[in-house]
């Protein structure tokens, strides 16, 4: 079991918010960080103590990460403000993280530094070592447990969603296979230094997870957000597979949620699942295709990835251009997913205009990586694949 502080205005809120995670087993209140021991709390009210009031969060770091609840618990407070959360001021009410150890800093540091880049800015959170730490009073333990209409700083759509994101979490934990989850791993290379790596499995398969997406497609767009900001694989995919059922109704609003949160598709079937039957399929009826160019031009391997797979929808309606386009420009790809998806597309096309595939291969079969190649021409018969992969 491992443990964090959290200080996040009243303890009241920021307690019930942080207890709705999976993974969070227990959570106490109290005062941390002062120069007086053992403080009432009518003592930290007039902020003469140094106290802060904070939570102590017990939790399974192999179920949720301390890196994850710390990017939970910034999406709980204003980092901007300094003593003041909604209408509480005082030093009492100041936001902080403070840890217990050296790796724990190091991962608090980390999601800091993320949130931080968001803002011009610099936050008022205090990052620092635990100094001290005394249990609040009993009444006010779990507070909003005993009191539902208690005083609350957070807004209720915050703490809903909480819920159903931990909701999301715990149905697919109920779906993990042992097999599976010793698998994964190394199916989509996650060792040092691979394209996967730190990549982390529950170990649930595909149709498991559709089941589930299926299930809470009406989640809104707040709980896809923190979804995909999980350490977990299949719960990103999830996220993903409730937003390609949001785009059916909302198409505009879909993409453009996509197109935000590329952090969060950062492996080929993550990226295969959705690109196509989100951004592809909005680009289907539009003539401004810039945003694939754009990708393609990215120097992030997963955002040119999903330039590629997403014309797979427009070559499904009769549009090769783009796909050729992009095979010209990314002629010279480096890494072998990316020479893969080329040759796939490229494949793709030929089932349809294998003139226009053939005129391509003639231009450039020389200049293209073997496994590029090798994707193209997979539907041909053997003595043309043996032409076109001679030198």
């Amino acid at each position: 079991m491992n443990v964090i502080y959290f200080a996040g205005g009243c303890f009241w809120g920021t307690q019930h918010y942080m207890s709705q995670f999976h993974g969070v087993l227990e959570s106490e209140v109290g005062y941390a960080n002062g120069v007086v021991d053992n403080p009432t709390y009518q003592q930290v009210y007039t902020d003469q103590t140094g106290h802060v009031e904070c939570v102590k969060v017990s939790f399974d770091s192999y179920v949720i990460s301390l890196k994850t609840l710390c990017r939970l618990f910034f999406r709980s407070i204003d980092p901007l403000l300094k003593n003041r959360q909604g209408d509480d001021c005082g030093t009492r009410y100041r936001t902080g993280i403070y840890y217990m150890n050296e790796a724990d800093k190091e991962s608090v540091n980390e999601v800091f530094q993320e949130i931080q880049s968001g803002y011009d800015k610099p936050l008022a959170v205090e990052i620092l070592p635990l100094d001290c730490f005394y249990k609040g009073e009993e009444y006010h333990q779990q507070y909003l447990l005993k009191n539902p209409d208690g005083y609350c700083h957070l807004s209720s759509s915050l703490l809903k969603s909480a819920k159903m994101y931990s909701q999301i979490i715990s149905e697919l934990m109920d779906c993990s296979d042992d097999e599976k989850k010793a698998v994964l791993p190394k199916f989509f290379k996650t060792g040092k230094g691979e394209y996967g790596e730190g990549d982390k499995f529950i170990g649930v398969i595909v149709p498991d997870t559709r089941k589930v997406a299926k299930r809470h497609k009406e989640m809104p767009y707040e709980v896809l957000e923190m979804l995909l900001e999980s350490e977990w694989h299949e719960v990103r995919l999830c996220a993903l597979l409730i937003l390609i059922e949001k785009y059916k109704s909302s198409p505009d609003d879909a993409v453009v949620f996509y197109l935000n949160h590329m952090k969060g598709i950062n492996n080929w079937d993550l990226v295969d699942l959705s690109a196509p039957y989100i951004l592809g399929s909005y680009l289907v009826s539009s003539e401004n295709r810039e945003v694939l160019y754009n990708l393609a031009g990215s120097a992030n391997m997963w955002e040119q990835r999903i330039a590629v797979v997403s014309t797979l929808m427009l070559i499904r309606n009769g549009c090769y251009g783009d796909t050729v386009a992009l095979a010209e420009k990314l002629l010279n790809a480096k890494h072998d997913l990316m020479q893969k998806a080329i040759g796939w597309m490229l494949r793709e096309v030929g089932k349809r205009d294998e003139n226009l595939l053939v005129g391509f291969l003639e231009r450039n079969r020389l200049k293209m990586p073997r496994t590029m190649l090798r994707y193209a021409i997979e539907k041909f018969d053997p003595q043309r694949r043996k032409y076109f992969m001679s030198k």
